[in-house]
């Protein structure tokens, strides 16, 4: 399935879409067959992702392997549950969208000075599982999430609903048109703490003030369905109200050679595909340096950077209203590049 232009303009507009009926019955089966013995059967795979009352989970441990992929970079790297969540990697109605978004540079998700052959290819560079059980009136107060993402950031995630979730349930939330940065100033510029006075509910209260100019959405999904969102986009999690679970599967993907969460998979396993271990495996270079608070220093060529490598992103290239990615260097290769005639948008670094 390829993005139409209904897709395309709604997803300029918008900042993400909804795609229906992304996973059948069978695959809905398979996976939530698979998710009853991780989350609810084995209760010490759990670990705590919030503070408040409510038991709000996330997945803590997988089995991990001694991994060395076919660029050479050897590192620990987690395994999928199973095939089921490994056929996730590269879903076949996901798959193109994906390739478009992340892959041409008018979205401000890819670097503009990516060369055109490697514009197809991206990387799964972490996932995570939000779980919420029912909730009865007599529960208590969930405070839901606050708001994040910002207009530079240059991944996308695919939230898959293992289960359905209705117009009060809770969940994922965002607030629209935030994923352009005239748009997010108009967020900023709203008086008081918008990260975490953004939604009504009957914990959570919308600051009175609240500009009606970025509107606040509530995203319902049938189990099946895939919400498809920019990470530039401000998005948190509305307080769960529903009489049933949350099942929600986050895969978050980032464009070739650009580091976030970095999130090691092993690409050994057997059961994945030549596809799916492409898109797991580390980048043999890069656009972009590693976060601060990942040790590489055991494993160069996970810093290497990209003959082409630039300070900044040729911003013409964008759509209206588009922010380019944060290429995030570190001053010494800043000033390196700079040196070598690399510091300009379009201009290439001589490394």
């Amino acid at each position: 399935m390829k993005m139409d232009d209904a897709m395309r303009t709604a997803f300029a507009r918008q900042g993400y879409i909804v795609v229906p009926d992304v996973l059948n019955q069978q695959e809905l089966d398979e996976l939530n067959q698979v998710y009853d013995q991780h989350v609810l059967e084995r209760e010490e795979t759990l670990s705590t992702a919030s503070t408040d009352k409510q038991n709000r989970f996330y997945i803590g441990g997988r089995d991990k392997s001694v991994t060395t992929d076919r660029h050479g970079n050897t590192y620990m790297g987690r395994r999928f549950w199973s095939k089921a969540y490994m056929d996730l990697i590269d879903n076949e109605t996901m798959l193109p969208i994906m390739e478009e978004i992340l892959g041409d540079p008018s979205w401000g998700h890819a670097p503009a000075h990516m060369p055109a052959e490697l514009r197809p290819l991206f990387r799964l560079d972490h996932d995570n599982v939000h779980y919420k059980p029912g909730r009865n009136p007599t529960d208590g107060a969930d405070k839901g999430g606050g708001l994040h993402g910002g207009p530079s950031s240059f991944h996308i995630t695919c939230v898959y609903e293992l289960k359905t979730v209705g117009p009060n349930d809770g969940g994922f939330g965002c607030v629209v048109g935030t994923h352009k940065q005239a748009n997010e100033q108009k967020l900023m510029d709203i008086d008081g703490d918008w990260r975490r006075s953004w939604c009504d509910t009957e914990w959570t209260s919308k600051l009175p003030n609240w500009d009606q100019d970025v509107p606040v959405h509530r995203i319902e999904a049938k189990a099946g369905d895939c919400i498809l969102f920019s990470e530039k986009l401000k998005h948190g999690t509305i307080p769960w109200a529903g009489r049933g679970e949350r099942r929600t599967l986050f895969y978050k993907y980032v464009p070739f050679g650009m580091h976030h969460g970095d999130v090691a998979y092993d690409t050994n396993d057997p059961e994945l595909t030549a596809r799916q271990k492409r898109i797991l495996e580390f980048s043999p270079c890069w656009f972009n340096e590693p976060r601060e608070d990942k040790d590489y220093s055991a494993n160069l060529a996970l810093t290497t950077l990209h003959p082409l490598a630039c300070v900044e992103s040729d911003p013409s290239v964008l759509l209206p209203g588009m922010s380019p990615p944060h290429i995030r260097l570190a001053d010494e290769t800043k000033a390196m590049l700079l040196s070598a005639g690399g510091g300009g948008a379009s201009a290439n670094a001589k490394l």
